[in-house]
């Protein structure tokens, strides 16, 4: 709040639009787990006075009091929102200050409040047809007015594309989860079980010993450890080979796909870590905006404003303020009291990759839309084409009819 009584929003909204199935209530429930104050809902099982507040009466007094949604429950936190596009109009409209404004203004029954909800949005939804149609642009994809996009400054859409190399990573790391459950053996058997638990032993030992050094130090005064102690579990592939057994038609086994893993143990932070650091980060480091961060993000905002037409989402003043919070965000990550270029050139790299996807899907949906009118005006060409050369076979036929009835009349008259 400036001293003229100005409001300056500086939490980040943001929305996530795509396929079934891309791992979209995983991430926010992963929001819920590394923020510090986090709060879950989803668009169906919320209201609107649910999320913002309702007026009350007390059983015995019968008094009217105020009881808080949850939005003014995560002030100073996070609201993850699933199923967004679930929710009614009237409901979502309920919101509309709530992520500009950051308040919620009461006058019911003869209570007149302002309550704080200075919160960020993480919000979910499904495409209006189920899955993403390449055929239609986004915004026609996306059921949601302007003025509520508006006020998320970005918008993610998650596509399901089929590759091989991004399948096998999803499944491997799906199997190795399940491998781990405590009394799950896994697919596999017994045996290919006991060599997997040996390689990831191995990288396992390796990583502790990485881990040990690095979290030298740590006691038990309430200090986290950095590193999480069994990542290797789940995110490892060791060096070496992983051979698949094949049965011929006479039931011998030979060892022919040979899998060499490349990937070696990766180094993860602990949430413990990673909540501790983002509520640091968020609470004690202030920064402030340089005059070559200002110089970069207003010239960065005029181009956008050129390619309006291009976009789904309005380019409008909020957008200029997306690239600030983005560019204080990324310096408060570095804990420096100083925003500067590199901080807003990351900015409007993140805004520049939420607008681009956007871009390319509209471009794929215009360039589908030109291929079916194209092939449907050639076959209204072919229609059209085929029907004047059976008119023409028509007259041919009644020409020949013709001259043949005037031989006869000529022949009867002599």
């Amino acid at each position: 709040n400036l001293a003229s009584g100005t409001h300056l929003r500086g939490d980040i909204n943001m929305l996530m639009v795509g396929d079934p199935s891309t791992a979209k209530s995983q991430l926010l429930r992963f929001v819920l787990k590394t923020a510090p104050l986090a709060i879950s809902t989803t668009g169906r099982g919320s209201s609107g006075v649910g999320l913002t507040a309702a007026v009350g009466s007390d059983p015995d007094t019968g008094e009217r009091h105020l009881e808080a949604g949850a939005m003014v429950l995560a002030d100073r936190g996070v609201v993850c929102i699933d199923e967004f596009d679930k929710m009614s109009d009237e409901d979502r409209v309920a919101i509309h200050e709530v992520m500009e404004q950051q308040t919620v203004t009461i006058a019911k029954a003869g209570i007149h409040a302002s309550l704080n909800a200075r919160c960020s949005v993480v919000a979910a939804a499904n495409p209006l047809y189920g899955s993403y149609d390449r055929s239609k642009k986004p915004h026609e994809n996306i059921a949601l007015p302007d003025s509520l996009l508006s006020r998320f400054d970005l918008l993610f859409i998650v596509l399901d594309h089929i590759s091989p190399d991004s399948d096998r990573a999803v499944a491997d790391h799906v199997l190795r989860v399940h491998q781990h459950v405590a009394g799950a053996l896994g697919i596999a058997g017994q045996q290919h079980h006991q060599q997997a638990q040996y390689r990831l032993d191995a990288a396992m030992d390796a990583a502790e010993e990485r881990n040990a050094a690095s979290n030298a130090g740590n006691r038990d005064d309430g200090t986290s450890p950095v590193y999480e102690q069994l990542a290797p579990k789940l995110y490892t592939n060791t060096d070496g080979e992983d051979v698949d057994d094949e049965v011929d038609p006479n039931g011998n086994r030979s060892r022919r796909n040979v899998r060499k893993s490349k990937q070696t143990a990766k180094r993860v932070l602990s949430v413990a870590f990673v909540k501790k650091y983002i509520q640091y980060a968020k609470n004690r480091v202030k920064p402030e905006l340089s005059l070559a961060a200002s110089e970069y993000i207003a010239k960065k905002y005029a181009e956008l404003r050129t390619l309006q037409k291009q976009l789904t989402l309005p380019i409008t003043a909020r957008s200029l303020e997306t690239m600030i919070r983005l560019a204080t965000a990324h310096a408060k990550l570095r804990l420096s009291s100083t925003v500067e270029q590199r901080d807003a050139k990351v900015a409007c790299g993140i805004l520049k990759f939420s607008l681009g996807a956007q871009t390319e899907l509209q471009d794929e949906a215009d360039e589908t839309r030109k291929r079916k009118l194209k092939r449907r005006r050639e076959e209204m060409l072919e229609l059209k084409a085929g029907e004047g050369g059976e008119r023409d076979d028509d007259g041919d036929e009644s020409d020949a009819g013709a001259g043949g009835n005037a031989d006869g009349n000529g022949d009867s008259a002599r």
